[in-house]
This record gives structure tokens, C-alpha cells and sequence, in this order.
């Protein structure tokens, strides 16, 4: 299936962006590097929950994940330095545009959507906070051991193009993307 996303992200995706901005070098083309996604539990000290984050991301990404321990010790928190707190995997190539079709086919659709997500445009990465484990198809048959899960935070990391190629990327995948953030 990633294969034919694949072909739909080389050939529709590239080719609108080639000609909304008349790119003639197919590199200045915004792609996407690496997918990070990472989740830290919110009682570090309990070592269930840390299992459970370590395993929840090993069936949601289908890839290895390693545990993310704490680089300094915070008295206040009872947390020691090297305690293990949550954890983290990338995905890049094909595993990348592997879940990036399904994000944009399975999570979508699930996710609410009707405020605009703030995208700095001094970085390249664009992140976002995924709250409830019930959107993952994966997660659902196990409900009772995941039901606690901590959020998943989502980091895209996109090679370098301009801020406004970025931006009409993310608009295309269908992302509501603000580059300006409102003040209320």
C-alpha cells in the first residue's frame, strides 16, 4: 500500500508543487526526512507505564523503539538520572512514507481537526500532540492495557525549502496549518 502512496507523493504531490512554484530542480521540492514519534509517560516511576508506552509505539510504528531515560536528576519529581521515562522511534524512507500514508489515510479522518495547528517558520520540523490511543487501529484490540496511554507526540521533519512551500505542503496533505499563531 505505501507503494502506491509513494507513487501518488512522486508524481501528484511534486508535480503541484513544481508548478504552483515553478520549481525546475525536483530537490527544492519539499519531502519529508524523518517521522519522530515519542511518547513519555506521565508517572515515570511506575515502570508499567513506561512498558506500556515502549510497546504501544513498537505496534504502532512496527518498528523497534528505544526508551527515552532522564539526562538529569529532579528531586522535586523523585526521578534519578538514567531513569528510563517513556520512549521514541524514527522512521525515515520507506517506513516514513509508509506511515505517512497512514496518517493521512487511518489517523485523519479519527483526529479533530477544526483548529489550526501552529507551524513556526524558523524550524523545519511541524509537531503535534496525538491525546487519545483509541484513533489507532492497532491499539484498539488491546483497550484495557492501553487505555492510559500518554500522549504521542508527532515530529515531521521536512528538508529545507521556503517557509510558503512548506506551508502549501502541508495544506495539500490537507493539514489545517497556520503559520501565525492568534492570540485570544
Amino acid at each position: 500500500m505505501w507503494k502506491s502512496y509513494n507513487r501518488f507523493y512522486t508524481q501528484t504531490i511534486r508535480s503541484e508543487v513544481g508548478s504552483v512554484f515553478l520549481c525546475k530542480n525536483v530537490n527544492e521540492i519539499p519531502c519529508v526526512k524523518k517521522i519522530s514519534l515519542t511518547s513519555v509517560s506521565s508517572s515515570p516511576n511506575n515502570i508499567r507505564n513506561v512498558l506500556m508506552t515502549l510497546s504501544s509505539l513498537q505496534l504502532v510504528s512496527n518498528r523497534k523503539t528505544k526508551i527515552v531515560t532522564s539526562k538529569r536528576s529532579n528531586s522535586l519529581m523523585k526521578i534519578r538520572k538514567g531513569q528510563p521515562l517513556g520512549a521514541k522511534t524514527f522512521l525515515t524512507g520507506g517506513r516514513g512514507l509508509q506511515f505517512l500514508s497512514f496518517f493521512t489515510l487511518k489517523l485523519m479522518p479519527g483526529l479533530d481537526l477544526t483548529s489550526l495547528l501552529f507551524y513556526h517558520s524558523g524550524n523545519s520540523d511541524f509537531k503535534f500532540f496525538i491525546k487519545s490511543s483509541s484513533i489507532f487501529s492497532e491499539l484498539r484490540h488491546f483497550f484495557q492495557f492501553f487505555q492510559f496511554l500518554p500522549p504521542i507526540q508527532v515530529i515531521f521533519t521536512l528538508k529545507r525549502p521556503s517557509n510558503a512551500k512548506q506551508i502549501f505542503f502541508w495544506r495539500f496533505l490537507k493539514l489545517p496549518v497556520s503559520s501565525f499563531r492568534k492570540d485570544n
